[in-house]
């Protein structure tokens, strides 16, 4: 009995000793900070872990090195030590809030279906928001845990994650066949990284005043949707904030670069961003630079337009009395023209302004439809029926008597009076029963240019029906006619206009030409 007492002696000092060496050893590392919750030191100013000795109920972290990783997640994101409703704010020494800074890194798997029709685009890719929870930091914890916690959209649900939405999205979701995939990867220092695969439609709004030279700039934005910047701010990764896959490609356009934004929107009663949450909200963009492949539009718009224009210059060489040859010549490179621009510009979304595509079409339009009122014109000259009698067989008198033919004056001229009149007196004489028939007949003298009147008097009498009628011609003194060194035929005045016309027509659409393309690429 003397021995087990003593030995039972022994025991109780021994459990008192360590029981006292447990207490100073928590009284250490264990600090008051309001009703019966302490906080735990640490030489970090980044951990600050709340655990509540209170509650009986609170899991126990002393052997965190022996939990399994579900074990661990369990006990740290436990509703006694961890508030997934509460952002992890820390107070700098001043009491102030020292806003949360989350980084961003984006990287592109894909951009497709850029449709100038409703101005929007596709992206694919991997979103990776970074940010620092002291709250889930178990490196004191568990020293030698050196691999950071990997799961998947349940581990993410256990936690606090700041929302972060796409401002000029159409559609998006989180890509995944059986499950989202969705990435969340916690370190021991408590910095989280999630990781997100997505697909968004976004808006694009495009300018279209060089189409299809055109360069685009497509921005995709992204915000702080319930905290404003006195609580979080978002900001792009130091190095590499946006890549793009190796093997990206675009079917109409070429990606030659990008750029990176940060910025602020404000929210209030005006514009209404975030609902009813009124105040500064930090924002991300970056825009790609993009630039259209001109080589479909040339081969299968700009050169077969250029061709349907030359051929209506054929017409030139047709004779202008061939009435059906050239007019359907005309009419038909016409309709060819305007059915090709009408299938490049369905693809274009209906804009106010000008298009350099729409300059073009106008033009071309413009000397179809030239080649084809110039037909018209020289078939009205062709059919003419006057010479023209030019000072110089020069273009500006061919063109002057061509547009303002001049009204000759006859050469000869007869007086009608005077001829009825004197061959009255010669044949009448004074016999009243003497009957005269004046009739006025054209005759046409020398190559049939011009023609004179004339006035014929016939007699009939008793003694002279035998004889048949007696005609008279008087003539008055000739004029002088206008001075001329040439005349033109109106046939070969329509030859001389589409000779002309062959070598001008080509002339101003090379001048066009060199206008037109060095707008597109100087300006």
């Amino acid at each position: 009995m003397d021995i087990l007492s003593a030995l039972l002696g022994l025991f109780s000092i021994g459990f008192v000793a360590t029981a006292s060496l447990n207490m100073d050893l928590s009284q250490q590392q264990l600090q008051l900070v309001g009703n019966g919750s302490y906080s735990s030191v640490d030489a970090s100013p980044n951990f600050n872990v709340t655990l509540n000795l209170t509650d009986s109920n609170c899991p126990s972290l002393l052997n965190a090195d022996s939990l399994s990783q579900t074990e661990l997640v369990s006990r740290l994101t436990s509703n006694c030590r961890y508030d997934r409703l509460e952002p992890p704010i820390t107070v700098n020494a001043t009491g102030e809030i020292v806003p949360l800074s989350v980084n961003a890194r984006f990287y592109i798997y894909a951009l497709k279906d850029l449709d100038s029709n409703d101005l929007q685009f596709m992206l694919q890719g991997l979103l990776q928001l970074r940010y620092n929870d002291s709250r889930l930091a178990f490196s004191n914890y568990a020293p030698n845990r050196e691999q950071p916690i990997v799961g998947d959209g349940r581990l993410r649900s256990m936690l606090w994650v700041p929302h972060v939405f796409l401002a000029n999205e159409q559609s998006s979701n989180v890509l995944g066949t059986n499950e989202k995939d969705q990435l969340t990867t916690i370190y021991p220092d408590g910095t989280v990284l999630l990781s997100t695969r997505i697909q968004a439609t976004l808006y694009c709004w495009m300018n279209f005043q060089k189409f299809p030279f055109d360069d685009q700039k497509c921005t995709t934005i992204l915000e702080s949707w319930m905290y404003n910047t006195s609580m979080l701010q978002l900001h792009w990764e130091p190095t590499n904030p946006v890549s793009f896959h190796s093997q990206l490609q675009l079917t109409e356009y070429d990606l030659y670069g990008w750029v990176t934004n940060e910025s602020i929107t404000i929210s209030d009663a005006y514009t209404m961003s975030h609902g009813a949450l009124i105040g500064n909200y930090s924002a991300l963009s970056f825009s790609v630079l993009l630039s259209r492949e001109v080589g479909y539009y040339v081969i299968d718009y700009f050169v077969p337009s250029m061709m349907i224009v030359a051929i209506s210059w054929v017409s030139f060489w047709l004779q202008a009395d061939q009435t059906p040859a050239r007019s359907m010549l005309g009419c038909s490179t016409l309709l060819s023209f305007i059915t090709l621009s009408l299938s490049q510009e369905n693809s274009l979304s209906k804009v106010s302004y000008v298009t350099m595509s729409e300059v073009w079409f106008l033009v071309c339009t413009v000397f179809i439809f030239g080649s084809l009122m110039e037909f018209a014109f020289v078939n009205t000259i062709w059919r003419r029926n006057n010479n023209l009698e030019l000072k110089k067989r020069t273009t500006k008198y061919i063109v002057r008597s061509t547009f303002v033919p001049k009204l000759k004056r006859n050469p000869r001229s007869f007086n009608r009076s005077t001829s009825t009149m004197s061959s009255c007196n010669k044949v009448c004489g004074s016999n009243p029963k003497n009957t005269v028939i004046t009739i006025e007949t054209p005759i046409i003298i020398g190559d049939g240019l011009s023609r004179e009147n004339s006035a014929i008097s016939l007699e009939e009498t008793d003694t002279s029906i035998s004889s048949g009628s007696t005609a008279t011609l008087t003539e008055t003194p000739t004029e002088k006619p206008a001075q001329t060194f040439a005349t033109m035929t109106p046939k070969e005045v329509s030859l001389w206009i589409d000779r002309k016309m062959r070598f001008v027509f080509p002339l101003a659409f090379l001048i066009f030409n060199a206008l037109f393309w060095t707008l597109v690429y100087c300006l």
